[in-house]
């Protein structure tokens, strides 16, 4: 009977600067930005780029990370499936033959660049619109605010000076600039997404409408705030204002309206009774108002 053979744990991958775990062949730690190099430590290849210095193959003829002409005498006449020290995911999306590993952002043969799926992530960036989790700060591929709170922090400051007038506490949460949907969901009640069309649509940051964005945010905050403060719901202040209310939010399907289209104006005169436990969520720029009760009730 042959020994069984002990399993070698994968060692962890750490940011030099602030110890945050990161991924291989990462461009930036996703916690400090600090920018990565993935060099050929283990000599797996026994090559490394002459301009960016990350690990290749003899057998390339252009860096899959920064897209340079590498190629020498030792460079394959050929496209290859996986040289050694590569993996194969798929072929170049240019037809050229080769074999591409993710996330090699440029074809190692024919130096066209590459796109990914980057199923493993949450969401995108709104920089790059590649991978990016809710908990980043840090793009790990553009080394930008994953967040995207750079690109609105006009409205974002706006937001704050109202809340400090409320006399609002901070309930820590965390707003985020993604594509497709503006909402809060009960899985993650603090996280406050925006419809990014909204900014990176616009030619010229004087074409977005801060007013617009600022009433958004504010309404998405609502919903996060009644979530994690229920108990404001009995007060007589909010009584007298929306009366009684039994959900944070609910989300809708049955009516759709562009907060951009002149049909948008409708919304703002809509009831209180209407509006006061009416959710509102964005798929691909237009939100849902729905009368009939979904969702969850909060006790």
């Amino acid at each position: 009977m042959t020994p069984r053979r002990r399993e070698v744990p994968t060692p962890e991958l750490r940011c030099p600067t602030c110890a945050a775990e990161v991924a291989r062949f990462w461009a930036h730690c996703s916690n400090c930005g600090r920018r990565l190099e993935w060099r050929d430590t283990t000599k797996q290849t026994g090559a490394e780029c002459y301009y960016c210095g990350w690990v290749v193959s003899d057998s390339f003829s252009y860096c899959p990370w920064c897209g340079r002409d590498i190629a020498d005498t030792h460079s394959s006449a050929e496209p290859l499936k996986a040289p050694k020290g590569f993996l194969y995911h798929r072929r170049c999306r240019w037809g050229c033959g080769g074999g591409v590993m993710y996330p090699m952002r440029f074809c190692p043969w024919c130096g066209r660049p590459q796109r990914w799926h980057y199923r493993e992530f949450q969401n995108v960036c709104p920089h790059c619109s590649k991978g990016v989790n809710d908990w980043m700060e840090v793009c790990p591929w553009c080394g930008e605010d994953a967040t995207g709170r750079d690109l609105i922090r006009q409205a974002l400051r706006r937001v704050r000076q109202l809340l400090v007038v409320g006399r609002l506490k901070d309930w820590n949460y965390r707003v985020l600039l993604r594509p497709g949907v503006s909402g809060v969901t009960h899985r993650t009640p603090k996280i406050i997404e925006i419809e990014r069309r909204y900014v990176t649509g616009k030619r010229r940051r004087d074409e977005i409408s801060w007013n617009l964005l600022t009433g958004l945010i504010l309404h998405e905050l609502g919903h996060s705030f009644l979530y994690h403060n229920w108990s404001f719901t009995r007060t007589g202040r909010f009584r007298r204002a929306f009366g009684e209310v039994r959900k944070a939010y609910r989300v809708a399907d049955s009516k759709w309206v562009d907060f951009e289209r002149p049909a948008a104006r409708a919304v703002r005169g809509v009831r209180a009774k209407t509006q006061r436990c009416a959710g509102v969520r964005e798929v691909s720029g237009a939100a849902r108002l729905d009368p009939q009760p979904q969702g969850m009730a909060l006790n």
